[in-house]
């Protein structure tokens, strides 16, 4: 079983699709998909990714043709166009999906525990003036967490005690053996590739992070053993006895120094996570956000990924 994992989109359409070019081009076999929050937020497309989403959800044949307008009003060429239409129709009911803060804010539902920043605040009001009816209530349809007990995998957006409070994730020190119940947490929100291990006896401070990134935000990222050599990808072998808490970055808005979504592919024959980029064309994406009229900062986050 082979499993996409996608976190953070925030109304990124081209990033999203590059998503799924990248992994037709590279003729990847995907099972299901796991998706662990914030489809909205920050960018200029919400409804066009909630649309996507909620196919690969829900597979209704009736968004088909929604999905088919959207894709061809890229800037993207004709065969990459069918190439991203036919993936997407491949996936039809195969993602597992639960709620971000950001989802829950733009539809009155913010946050118990995190204050937004006021460029984000400003990117969840202008969201909630333009989304469908049709897409708000699928945000409202979406849970907290999800767990997918055949393979052992609990889906969270940020960590599994009180997951509706949102809690940014400041320190491993604060998760522990215990408190992950599944062998697999999977995680987004911070919009930083990680991956940490956890033994009954101690967390394993020896492979506990990898974390690719040479510009470290403290605020929002775990704070232990960061590596100072950019890592675009990488790979973590999962091994019994040990809990994971795995968190593939954001597609939509990176914030780890590259400016490409970033993904995971978590094989479960192979017992390995791999932390995928995928490039696409910033720049069109960030006169989107500014002829939204969306916050200046948010743009140039676009390009910089941070």
């Amino acid at each position: 079983m082979k499993f996409l994992i996608i976190s953070d989109i925030h109304s990124n359409l081209e990033a999203l699709v590059s998503v799924f070019s990248d992994l037709h081009n590279n003729n990847e076999k995907i099972d299901r998909i796991l998706i662990p929050g914030d489809i909205v937020g920050y960018g200029p497309n919400p409804n066009e990714c909630c649309t996507i989403i909620r196919f690969l959800k829900n597979g209704k044949p009736s968004l088909k043709k929604e999905i088919q307008t959207i894709i061809q009003e890229l800037d993207l060429d004709d065969t990459d166009k069918n190439n991203i239409i036919d993936y997407i129709f491949s996936m039809s009911k195969k993602a597992y999906v639960i709620a971000g803060n950001h989802d829950m804010q733009v539809i009155g539902q913010p946050s118990l525990c995190s204050i937004m920043a006021a460029s984000a605040g400003n990117a969840a009001k202008w969201t909630t003036k333009v989304l469908k009816k049709d897409n708000a209530r699928f945000l409202e349809s979406l849970w907290y967490k999800k767990k997918i007990r055949k393979y052992g995998i609990e889906l969270v957006h940020s960590t599994p005690v009180y997951p509706q409070g949102y809690r940014y994730v400041k320190n491993a020190a604060t998760l522990s053996y215990d408190i992950l119940h599944s062998s697999i947490t999977i995680s987004g929100h911070t919009h930083t590739p990680s991956a940490y291990l956890y033994t009954k006896q101690k967390r394993d401070i020896s492979a506990s992070v990898f974390i690719p990134t040479d510009q470290f935000d403290n605020r929002l990222m775990l704070v232990e053993r960061q590596s100072m050599e950019r890592q675009e990808t990488f790979d973590v072998l999962l091994k019994p006895g040990q809990r994971y808490y795995i968190n593939p970055g954001s597609v939509g808005q990176p914030r780890d120094g590259t400016p490409k979504a970033s993904y995971m592919i978590y094989d479960t024959v192979a017992k390995q996570a791999s932390l995928k980029k995928a490039a696409y064309n910033t720049e069109v994406v960030k006169k989107k956000v500014l002829k939204a009229t969306l916050p200046f900062d948010l743009a140039e986050r676009i390009v910089k990924g941070v």
